[in-house]
């Protein structure tokens, strides 16, 4: 999904966690978006993450960490794993 919807987004799954609640979230590492083989994609990196948690207000990380990329002849691709919990801030989220 574009940049520009994350933050609807995650302010919507974070609308959908209890109290508390734990979300899993993963991006390739990155900052932007980009196209490969026909298929869009939203790349993160930790300071794009905090940016976008500035977004949505009702969640804060528990766990950040980067992984390599598991599939043969991607061992050089990496990912931005994410834990985040839903708090009891004011979220203006859907």
């Amino acid at each position: 999904m574009p940049t520009a919807e994350l933050p609807d987004v995650v302010g919507r799954l974070r609308a959908a966690l209890k109290p508390s609640g734990i979300l899993y979230a993963s991006f390739k590492y990155g900052n932007g978006e980009r196209e490969h083989h026909g298929r869009r994609f939203t790349d993160l990196d930790e300071p794009a993450l905090a940016g976008l948690l500035e977004q949505v207000p009702g969640l804060e990380p528990v766990e950040t960490w980067t992984t390599g990329d598991r599939r043969p002849g991607r061992e050089s691709e990496r990912w931005l794993n994410t834990l985040l919990r839903r708090t009891e801030a004011t979220c203006a989220c859907s």
